[in-house]
């Protein structure tokens, strides 16, 4: 999608009934300017393909938390989840989520090929202590395969890509060649299905962050070969955005409070994927999120592959922009906290 069209820029049965009366009882505490389920509900959904480490760090799982609430409310279609690290127990904990919000189907895939291997604090637990069908990373499908075969089945321009961990999946999806599902190649079938891909990477205007350091070569490629536009939220949007603290009021039952008591005892804690994420959703095109920040001018993001660090450049012609920080990050947490608390 060009920018010249951006605006701005349970199971089931009881949970279900309970979850819908939080829900209508947390509405109350909206401030003026912030999105009313109403005002946002009234927009069509948008189809996302959510990809992310869920290794790391605990945002990722606020993040799905956060996009299981919006499909309950009719804003999100979960076309699937792609997990863009090598720790098995990622792909388990992401299972363990959808179970958890009734969405045990949603497909997962997982990199196969070389990646970042790194320990967490919460996947294996939430993985070994809550239900759910899945073992491992290693009993999903390949996620550059799982990618084709969901985007054959989409419009063309309808696709909206939010990855909130490290670019290798991306990277793999770009470089991959025809197969069964598309006679296209990887960036080909990208360029004719996504509408725009939502980045959380990047320091703006230059610095280094994780979801791009630990893949820098990945990271380079996947956003030089990206075929459309790319906003960034990077690590200065989320930096002030403290979320989660209202987590102990859950039931010991929820895997997101679980893992935020294991990731920092139930502390509030900055949300750099669930601002991408409300972006993506209720950001584009004039929706109700599209002046909680500016977009930048068009440009380019460089991206160094050997140390990760990364700097912008203005360029009239680029496709790429980044947000810029404009609406109070309390307002924006409170808005974020009634989706986590889902």
């Amino acid at each position: 999608m060009p920018f010249a069209s951006l605006k701005h820029h349970d199971l089931a049965g009881c949970r279900g009934a309970c979850l819908g009366l939080m829900m209508g009882l947390m509405t109350v505490s909206f401030l003026p300017g912030s999105a009313s389920p109403a005002e946002a509900q009234d927009r069509p959904s948008v189809p996302i393909i959510f990809d992310t480490d869920m290794e790391s760090d605990v945002d990722d799982v606020a993040a799905l938390a956060m996009l299981h609430a919006l499909a309950d409310r009719g804003e999100v279609e979960i076309l699937a989840i792609m997990v863009s690290a090598k720790n098995p127990h990622s792909a388990a904990c992401a299972n363990r989520i959808n179970t958890y919000f009734g969405r045990p189907d949603v497909p997962i895939g997982n990199l196969k090929g070389e990646g970042v291997m790194r320990d967490s604090r919460y996947a294996g637990h939430v993985a070994e202590e809550f239900p759910g069908a899945l073992k491992s990373g290693e009993a999903t499908p390949d996620a550059v395969a799982l990618y084709r075969e969901i985007l054959a089945g989409q419009p063309d321009g309808s696709v909206v890509l939010v990855t909130v961990g490290y670019k290798t999946n991306v990277r793999d999806l770009l470089s991959s060649g025809p197969c069964e599902r598309s006679a296209l190649d990887g960036r080909e079938l990208a360029a004719r299905k996504f509408r725009i891909w939502v980045c959380m990477g990047g320091r703006f205007p230059s610095g280094r962050e994780a979801n791009i350091l630990w893949d820098a070569a990945a990271a380079a490629q996947a956003i030089e070969k990206w075929p459309t536009d790319i906003v960034f939220s990077g690590w200065e949007i989320g930096r002030d955005i403290y979320t989660g603290g209202a987590l102990s009021e859950l039931s010991e039952d929820n895997p997101v409070r679980r893992a935020y008591q294991l990731f920092n005892n139930l502390q509030p804690h900055r949300s750099w994927d669930q601002a991408a994420l409300l972006y993506a959703v209720r950001g584009l095109d004039g929706g109700p999120a599209s002046d909680y920040w500016k977009l930048s001018p068009t440009g380019l993001i460089v991206i160094d592959p050997e140390d990760g660090s990364n700097r912008w450049e203005d360029d009239p012609d680029g496709t790429h922009r980044h947000l810029i920080a404009r609406r109070d990050p309390k307002l924006i947490a409170e808005e974020i906290d009634v989706l986590m608390m889902h």
